[in-house]
């Protein structure tokens, strides 16, 4: 009975040790240092360059920046899991803080830091924030507005666009642009590729660099799925099927990611689909039907420009 107690005694210490390792670290009693900006600091720049020192145990940061004119809004709460994040700023004063997260525990808040933002006239060392398209948009449409911020002191903007297929090649540029958009004739796009645009904002005495962002022109549509497991006509003995299917491989251009949409009908014709299941990664998925009895399946496919497959071929399979 001795020797019982002592191995269950043993057991229940491992135990013990193991889950003391899986448990969070304990965040409460910490702070994160704050580095950049400093308390009373002035940026002549209208993006703002915000980082603190890593902490032990901490997985995330969530940094907030408050105006302390607006009834002290908050601006921003962003969850980072770096030790540094840009965002661009009108000129004004602001305050910053940030603390350190895990799954189970937070520090506090670091002491509210007040910095200032002060537009200069030299736009060199600042930075043109580009708006639409997203970065590495995937799209199957050519009629794209191009947009980004005003940047005080800008006299005008100058915009260029490369299309990036077997080599660069400048397709549009315009200078003297006055305002914060650009549209180009959707005969520019004349096939599948990356296309890059870029954006500079320029006065009489300078200019900032480039700013740039891609767009991934995507009008293929994607393969007809082929079925291959369960076969057609499988009688399953279960109510839990795996499923299984080809995609094929994207023969145009840009190969943006795919999706697939499985569906299961209790009728050929799919009027009454009793499951619609996306899949984003791989092409097989476990499915528990409550009821025994025979059904229908298929299989659309979608990618990330929005271009939709014809649906497969559909299976018929019975589960007893």
């Amino acid at each position: 009975m001795g020797n019982n107690i002592k191995f269950l005694s043993v057991v229940c210490f491992l135990l013990f040790l193991s889950c003391d390792d899986i448990l969070e670290e304990n965040l409460t009693d910490d702070l994160v240092t704050p580095i950049t900006p400093t308390t009373g600091s002035t940026i002549v720049n209208n993006l703002v360059h915000f980082s603190w020192q890593a902490l032990d145990g901490a997985d995330d940061y969530r940094l907030q920046l408050i105006n302390p004119s607006q009834n002290n809004i908050i601006l921003l709460d962003s969850l980072i899991n770096e030790t540094s994040f840009q965002y661009p700023l009108e000129p004004g004063a602001y305050e910053w803080r940030v603390r350190g997260e895990n799954f189970a525990y937070e520090t506090a808040y670091s002491f509210p830091i007040s910095f200032n933002v002060e537009a200069s006239s030299d736009l060199t060392n600042q930075t043109l924030i580009l708006n639409t398209p997203t970065d590495n948009l995937y799209t199957n449409t050519t009629n794209l507005l191009f947009t980004w911020s005003n940047l005080q002191y800008a006299d005008s903007y100058t915009f260029e666009l490369i299309k990036n297929l077997n080599g660069q090649t400048t397709l549009t540029q315009q200078s003297g642009i006055t305002g914060t958009s650009f549209s180009v004739n959707a005969a520019v796009f004349d096939v599948d590729a990356e296309y890059i645009w870029n954006v500079k904002a320029i006065n009489t005495t300078s200019e900032t660099i480039y700013t740039s962002r891609s767009v991934f022109l995507d009008r293929q549509v994607p393969n007809q799925p082929a079925l291959s497991t369960p076969a057609d006509e499988e009688i399953i003995t279960g109510t839990t099927v795996d499923f299984s299917w080809a995609i094929g491989q994207d023969s145009g251009n840009v190969q943006s990611e795919v999706s697939s949409i499985l569906e299961i009908a209790q009728d050929a014709n799919f009027n009454t689909i009793i499951e619609s299941l996306a899949i984003t990664n791989g092409s097989t998925q476990q499915v528990s039907i409550a009821t025994a009895g025979t059904y229908y399946w298929r299989v659309q496919t979608k990618d990330a420009a929005e271009n939709v497959s014809s649906y497969s071929v559909s299976r018929t399979f019975t589960t007893e």
